[in-house]
């Protein structure tokens, strides 16, 4: 006994003017959210690149300025040098000393301040100061 059986073939797409929808529904997640969280990501990067930077500069122009009894252009000289090491622009950061010539066993402070922008789309822009010190202890008795 052969029988047969008749099948409705089914349309393709049961909704067909939803598929535009599922496309401008995918559009929108990347454009509002995806693309954001990269950009966050990416900035959130850049700034602690840049604050690992400044404490190495801070670090290097600190122990400098311990080895030579005081903080002078040579060791501003070597905090510019490691900024640009790392990659930063050491003409828009500040750098400032606790003090110019400190005595045996005494404190230096060296302080490196650069300025960041932070621009995240759709949710913030703003400033930022990175600011990074570093204390070495003079080891010249002068």
């Amino acid at each position: 006994m052969i029988t047969t059986t008749t099948s409705r073939a089914r349309p393709r797409y049961r909704y067909r003017h939803q598929s535009g929808q599922e496309t401008l529904q995918g559009i929108l997640v990347v454009a509002f959210i995806l693309l954001p969280m990269l950009v966050s990501i990416i900035t959130f990067g850049s700034l602690i690149h840049v604050y690992i930077g400044s404490q190495a500069a801070a670090a290097a122009g600190a122990s400098a300025a311990g080895a030579d009894g005081g903080f002078g252009e040579s060791e501003l000289a070597r905090v510019d040098e490691e900024l640009q090491t790392n990659g930063i622009d050491a003409a828009t950061c500040q750098v400032n000393s606790s003090v110019a010539v400190a005595a045996f066993d005494e404190p230096i402070a060296v302080t490196v301040r650069c300025p960041q922008h932070v621009g995240i789309p759709f949710l913030f822009e703003r400033d930022v100061q990175m600011r990074s010190t570093f204390v070495a202890h003079s080891e010249v008795n002068q």
